[in-house]
């Protein structure tokens, strides 16, 4: 793929898409290109992650394994896997599997931190995706907790109600 191309399509992928176009230059140029076919997988839960995936074309599955069963959610095009493993080391919660072909941009952990250490405002672009990403989760744990905090008082009364 063309480096202008790559570097169009990531600059549609948050938090990329705010980034300098020299640090975007930077992540298209060394950035390695992947293609996956149909249940190809890219990773497994429980594996380390030392980098993020950029997704430019296809969609990719993630798929936990957990006691209660979760969710496939389903990754289109224009989409950024792994933020968390761009920044630090760490576990993959979800393993990611193609559903059709995919054509992604590998984008190693070593290769940004080299971007926003050159490019102080892309730093700051990806920081602040981070944190907003990390209040919204805050707050929809914040949801559930009130869910759950409600529907005990409300069985703590019945339980008074009817003497049990």
């Amino acid at each position: 793929m063309q480096l202008n191309t790559k570097m169009k399509r990531l600059a549609q992928i948050p938090p990329l898409a705010v980034i300098e176009s020299e640090a975007l230059r930077l992540l298209a140029f060394d950035g390695e290109e992947l293609t996956l076919e149909r249940d190809e997988v890219l990773f497994r839960q429980g594996e380390m992650g030392d980098c993020g995936y950029a997704v430019l074309s296809g969609t990719i599955a993630l798929e936990r394994k957990a006691e209660m069963p979760t969710p496939v959610r389903l990754i289109k095009a224009g989409s950024l896997i792994g933020v968390n493993s761009l920044i630090i080391e760490t576990e993959r919660p979800a393993s990611a599997t193609a559903r059709d072909k995919a054509f992604l941009i590998k984008l190693p952990r070593r290769l940004v931190l080299r971007v926003v250490d050159a490019f102080p405002s892309a730093a700051m672009a990806l920081n602040d995706y981070i944190a907003t990403g990390l209040a919204e989760q805050a707050r929809a744990l914040e949801r559930i907790a009130q869910s759950i905090d409600l529907i005990a008082r409300s069985y703590r009364s019945s339980e008074t109600l009817t003497g049990t």
